[in-house]
């Protein structure tokens, strides 16, 4: 019993160490998607022993790394799949994002237009090349970029979206409600994109129509203090004060040291002549933000500013009209 046990344990491991490369790789693959990234990394490594040119197992333990929050480990990954293998354009895209949310957005580009350089069709790079150049305030770069991505792949929701916005920055407001219009229809649960056509809509002056998109941004994502504030700004717009206060009180008590809507709160109370709490909100919005005082120093001097009487305009002489 014993040397029928000894042979198939023998049998076992010979079997395992005649597995391939490709299928360590694959089943590191089938791990990480199913979130057991520890498992998946001891498969690339074992793909990686057995084959030592393998960028594309380097390339998918980064994107593991990178899932467990070690940013160092990936980038070194990264490189050294590129070190590799010059022609594989994923690790200098992927690289090229962990710069990219780490700020660095030249080297990003750089890196980008390298894995360009060796594959033109690549749709991901000239995605993340334009949020590279929008994050440079390269405008007309970042548009160019985006359009490529979009011809490359044009169900790719997240160039649009980028697009949408580098519109917005070049003045092409048809171009980027058109986007959102059409990221909308096939995906109306996105708060990011109520968003920004709520307020493409309110830099239109479409305030009914922007109070409404930023509405369905709030109910899609309540603890957003941003799409809040924006949805006071149009409330404001349309003269509903008591609205707006509503809308800021919600905002300040998820966010008590948000100095903008501080700012804002007064402003609201200034509007209607309600001096006291207006100082009040100034006042904590100065304390918040002291590197702004001069902002609120002049907001508080304008309330002790006296009203001016209505004008009265005098009617028009003219004959009376009669029948």
């Amino acid at each position: 019993m014993k040397k029928y046990l000894a042979i198939l344990t023998l049998l076992v491991f010979t079997a395992a160490c005649n597995r391939s490369p490709e299928y360590y790789f694959e089943q590191g693959n089938r791990l990480a998607l199913s979130g057991r990234s520890m498992e998946s990394v001891e498969m690339y490594n074992k793909a990686l022993l057995l084959k030592k040119k393998y960028p594309e197992a380097l390339t998918s333990r980064a994107l593991v790394y990178e899932k467990l929050g070690d940013r160092q480990k990936a980038a070194y990954d990264y490189q050294k799949a590129i070190d590799m293998d010059p022609s594989y354009g994923p690790a200098y895209n992927n690289l090229a994002a962990l710069y990219l949310d780490s700020g660095e957005y030249a080297a990003a580009v750089s890196r980008l237009s390298s894995a360009l350089e060796l594959d033109p069709s690549y749709a991901y790079a000239y995605l993340n090349r334009g949020i590279a150049r929008y994050k440079l305030s390269d405008y007309p770069g970042s548009m160019a970029d985006l359009n490529r991505a979009i011809e490359l792949d044009p169900k790719l929701e997240l160039a649009r979206y980028q697009r949408a916005l580098a519109a917005v920055k070049l003045g092409d407001s048809v171009t980027a409600l058109g986007d959102l219009n059409l990221l909308l229809s096939a995906n109306p649960g996105s708060a990011p994109v109520w968003f920004a056509r709520g307020r493409l809509k309110y830099n239109a002056k479409d305030y009914p129509g922007a109070i409404e998109d930023l509405k369905k941004a709030v109910e899609l994502k309540p603890g957003a203090g941003a799409y809040l504030y924006w949805r006071t700004l149009a409330v404001l717009k349309t003269g509903r004060y008591d609205d707006a206060l509503k809308d800021l009180n919600l905002i300040l008590q998820a966010a008590p040291a948000y100095a903008r809507a501080w700012l804002l709160k007064g402003d609201v109370h200034a509007l209607m002549r309600n001096l006291p709490a207006a100082r009040e909100s100034y006042s904590r919005a100065l304390a918040l933000d002291p590197a702004n005082t001069g902002l609120y120093m002049v907001r508080m001097s304008a309330l002790d500013r006296p009203v001016p009487a209505t004008v009265m305009k005098p009617a028009k002489k003219g004959r009376k009209k009669t029948k």
